[in-house]
């Protein structure tokens, strides 16, 4: 009957330690099968980790292994934490990493110098043409995956330029004909991969591309997009419009296009359709966009993290999207 109870009974590390009066690190060795400990003594804390059904938590994982049980959650130098995607996908991401045991830690821009003495692994968000975390972890012997276009090492990705070309191609057959990709900082020297994909569309439709590039700004992308429509519709006042279809690289930015549009008075999907990429639930209500798996994207990073760890050969790994029209187009 105590036995039972015991059994029930959610066991820490340090109640092991306890019990067999030793410090927690030889409850560690023990458990890890690490020299320096007497077969005697390795017995009396196996039996009793066993006697307790002992089951350990991501946070015993982290007292037994240190850093190796932590794998870092890293931002790139952008500010994306302000984006609702990086928020979602953060989500899924620390569930997947707490079922596999594993503690996960979040790290800023700021921190990254920190990863390789806090971290045993790492999944890097965000991208930039002079990242320098790769080279960073790589010089420190941690096993990293990316989560965006394939780039050095481990990468995982939804395929934004097959995605975009679709988008575009769906919305040259539904006969626009002047269509502007808007999307953040277009100028800056780095992949833009769905920018390429509304390119290819339009190269094989023979149609002229126009872009429009915004500055990154300390605020969301519906305001940026926002602010940067309504100033050009007030300046522009009753032109004709130059376009009749916005192809945003995210649903935040064609969120922000719908409503300045219909402050003034432009008719969504009628004069000018708006189409988004992400399918971000509860924003996208009402928005065509592409559809991405974020969850299937953290369950991939998990695979790929073993990879890395048990020393394999990197590869990228593009997962495939889907359209979802809606009434914006």
């Amino acid at each position: 009957m105590i036995k039972s109870q015991q059994s029930a009974q959610t066991a820490t590390i340090r109640e092991i330690a306890r019990r067999a009066q030793v410090s927690i690190a030889s409850v560690s060795r023990a458990l890890n099968g690490k020299p320096g400990l007497s077969d005697a003594l390795r017995e009396k804390i196996l039996a009793i980790s066993h006697e307790v059904a002992y089951q350990p938590s991501a946070a015993a994982r982290q007292l037994i292994s240190g850093k190796t049980a932590v794998v870092g959650i890293s931002l790139g130098r952008q500010d994306i934490e302000l984006r609702p995607y990086y928020i979602l996908l953060y989500q899924h991401l620390t569930v997947a990493l707490h079922q596999q045991g594993m503690v996960p830690v979040f790290f800023n821009h700021q921190q990254t110098a920190e990863l390789p003495e806090r971290a045993g692994a790492a999944i890097l968000l965000g991208e930039a043409p002079d990242d320098e975390r790769p080279a960073l972890l790589k010089a420190a012997a941690i096993p990293f995956v990316r989560i965006g276009d394939a780039g050095e090492g481990f990468s995982v990705a939804p395929d934004d330029r097959q995605g975009l070309y679709e988008m575009t191609h769906h919305l040259i057959t539904q006969g626009r004909r002047r269509l502007a990709f808007m999307g953040g900082e277009l100028e800056v020297p780095r992949p833009h991969s769905r920018l390429e994909g509304y390119r290819r569309a339009l190269a094989e439709a023979g149609f002229a591309e126009c872009l429009i590039s915004l500055p990154h700004r300390f605020a969301s992308d519906s305001l940026n997009s926002y602010r940067y429509l309504n100033r050009y519709l007030y300046q522009e006042g009753a032109q004709p419009l130059p376009f009749d279809a916005l192809v945003c690289a995210t649903d935040e930015l064609a969120l922000g296009c719908v409503a300045a549009l219909e402050d003034r008075g432009i008719e969504v999907p009628f004069q000018v359709a708006v189409t988004g990429f992400d399918d971000l639930p509860t924003l996208a209500t009402g928005l065509t966009t592409v559809r991405q798996d974020i969850a299937e994207i953290a369950e991939t990073s998990m695979a790929l993290l073993a990879e890395a760890k048990a020393g394999e050969a990197p590869r990228h790994v593009s997962l495939p999207v889907a359209l979802v029209l809606r009434e914006t187009s």
